[in-house]
């Protein structure tokens, strides 16, 4: 059984064993370069999670951490996205199930748009962000692609489904 919810300023365990589970090839993946492990700013920076400027949800199996799905604001409503799910995990919807978490707490936090810079060989990221955002529009920047979307706003016909700040 796969659980996710909200991670809270500080879970650095969480943090710690989602990082642990990935390979290096999905480090990589994920940080655009090898990573062997984080610095202290980098933790300090990942698990600094407000609920409003930095949101963040986490997957568990069995009590186990095994994703992470971050939006982090930039102060003018775009938010940039970051997903890791171990490797032994990957393939499976977690990371789609995070992420269409992870965007219901940037909705209600009034957040309008998601971007996400991929490796443009990492084909599979790609298609994650377009299985949850659809109308992403891809701007390739050589090894990198852009992906942005809209994130849906919250309106009184969508208040049953996200949870709308009031």
């Amino acid at each position: 059984m796969i659980a996710i919810r909200e991670l809270h300023d500080g879970e650095f365990d969480v943090l710690d064993a989602v990082f642990d589970g990935l390979s290096e090839e999905s480090r990589f993946r994920r940080f655009h370069a090898p990573v062997r492990g984080l610095t202290a700013n980098a933790r300090r920076a990942l698990a600094a999670v407000d609920g409003h400027r930095h949101v963040a949800v986490a997957a568990f199996a069995d009590g186990r951490p095994i994703g992470i799905a971050r939006l982090i604001a930039d102060g003018t409503g775009v938010c940039d996205l970051g997903v890791e799910v171990v490797d032994d995990v990957q393939r499976a919807g977690v990371g789609a199930r995070m992420l269409r978490a992870v965007a219901d707490l940037a909705v209600a936090a009034g957040h309008l748009l998601v971007q996400a810079e991929v490796l443009s060989t990492n084909r599979a990221a790609m298609r994650l962000v377009l299985s949850v955002f659809p109308d992403a529009v891809a701007f390739p920047e050589g090894t990198t692609t852009r992906l942005v979307a809209a994130l849906p706003v919250c309106t009184s016909a969508t208040a049953g489904t996200l949870p709308c700040a009031a």
